[in-house]
């Protein structure tokens, strides 16, 4: 399998991924890992295997917030804090799309309008 093909399975979140492979996949150390464990931030999945195992949508947050801490030369501490908000926004636009979807498309139209307009980017 290559690496494209692995990537794109890992972002399932029903897939599961072990430390070692979080650890290859965020580029972030084991050590580093555990210690994001340690501090709540990032959950393991119940399991019995010998080594810890995660949800494959840890992926995209981890890589994310070890971006953030080498470009701002970031401690794992603040990593641990910066990995809750993400996942909390992440969870926040979930959100806002199901609640935009109930809405009748006329007044979905003047969201998408008002929300571009607001846009940093």
């Amino acid at each position: 399998m290559n690496q494209e093909q692995v990537e794109y399975t890992w972002l399932d979140g029903r897939e599961t991924i072990t430390l070692t492979e979080l650890s290859r996949c965020c580029e972030m150390s084991v050590a580093e890992l555990d210690e994001l464990v340690d501090y709540c931030a990032l959950v393991p999945l119940p399991a019995q295997a010998p080594e810890r195992v995660f949800s494959a949508e840890w992926v995209a947050p981890l890589r994310a917030a070890d971006k953030l801490r080498l470009d701002f030369d970031l401690d794992l501490f603040t990593v641990a804090i910066l990995l809750g908000n993400l996942n909390r926004i992440e969870m926040l636009e979930r959100q806002i799309q199901q609640l935009q979807a109930l809405l009748p498309v006329r007044l979905r139209s003047g969201l998408n309008q008002q929300a571009s307009s607001f846009s940093l980017t």
